[in-house]
């Protein structure tokens, strides 16, 4: 009648959640060292410019 549970649904569900927050994390890390390396770019006469060298 009733079709049978699979046995570690949650922890597929936990893994999947867990996945997705490890990439969005990946990815905002991505930008924000893509940011801070196009701003040394941008400042390479001023005192940020020379911290980041």
């Amino acid at each position: 009648m009733y079709p049978k549970k699979i046995p570690g649904g949650g922890l597929r569900v936990a893994g999947l959640v867990l996945g997705l927050v490890a990439l969005a994390t990946a990815l905002t890390g991505l930008v924000l060292a893509a940011c801070s390396m196009g701003q040394a770019r941008i400042c390479r006469h001023c005192k940020k410019g020379a911290e980041f060298r």
